[in-house]
């Protein structure tokens, strides 16, 4: 599996250097400042089984402006000691790209996602894990000012590669971690004709364990999305807060 996963992300870095050859010569970016505030839920079933939850919300700096409300949900299932499976679906309610619009439109989406996650432990410290996700996405069809009846469709296609690094002893029950990631993502499907390339997010944090059941992570993102019309960009400097909750059955 681990080559595999390999060769998908040698593929996305080709056609990522590809397509931004193409655009180089007319680009135009967006920046943008949010704090997003999340809680994570770990519900452990059994030994193999553990239903994961996510609640995100996302708000700009600027005028403390509402941008996104997502809700994760997904079944995790071991099928080793460094490697699980999950399916899963997400809701979530996108509102202006804009803190200065006057639009109070607010965009539905449901989006079915299947993900394979492998872990290489290095040594008591340090750690890899690898993420492939792939989201088949429905978007409640709008004309800018309102909702209209049906969805559009695509596919989405993530890759996530995250270093792990222990600060404190291995042996210490209230570890303290720091971490470093990047995730690509790639558009597909007949509604896009641009922006095959998605986003980048590179990720930098520290989580700290208080006891067996909770944590909290302080983390920046780095996010470089495309947008539709293929020359246009946002660039968000991120800041997040998140709560870790874990439950054992």
């Amino acid at each position: 599996m681990k080559p595999i996963l390999m060769k998908i992300a040698t593929w996305i870095a080709i056609m990522i250097t590809f397509h931004f050859s193409v655009l180089a010569q007319k680009k135009e970016t967006t920046f943008q400042s949010l704090y997003w505030t999340r809680y994570y839920n770990q519900l452990t079933i059994n030994e193999k089984l553990t239903w994961h939850n996510e609640i995100d919300n996302r708000t700009f700096f600027q005028n403390n402006r509402h941008h996104h409300f997502i809700m994760h949900s997904r079944l995790h299932r071991k099928l080793s000691k460094n490697m699980d499976v999950a399916f899963g679906i997400t809701y979530s309610l996108q509102s202006p790209q804009d803190p200065n619009s006057n639009s109070t439109l607010i965009i539905p989406e449901i989006r079915p996602h299947q993900e394979i996650n492998y872990v290489n432990s290095i040594n008591k410290r340090w750690s890899i894990q690898q993420r492939f996700r792939l989201d088949e996405r429905f978007f409640r069809r709008n004309n800018g000012t309102e909702l209209m009846d049906g969805f559009d469709f695509n596919v989405r296609f993530r890759y996530r590669v995250q270093v792990n690094y222990k600060l404190s002893k291995p042996e210490n029950l209230k570890p303290t971690t720091l971490k470093i990631a990047d995730e690509l993502m790639l558009n597909a499907g007949k509604n896009i004709v641009y922006n095959q390339f998605d986003q980048n997010r590179v990720y930098l944090a520290v989580e700290q364990v208080f006891n067996k059941n909770f944590s909290f992570e302080l983390g920046y993102m780095n996010w470089y999305q495309q947008r539709a019309l293929g020359y246009q960009f946002f660039k968000r400097d991120i800041f997040r807060l998140t709560l870790y909750h874990k439950i054992k059955l």
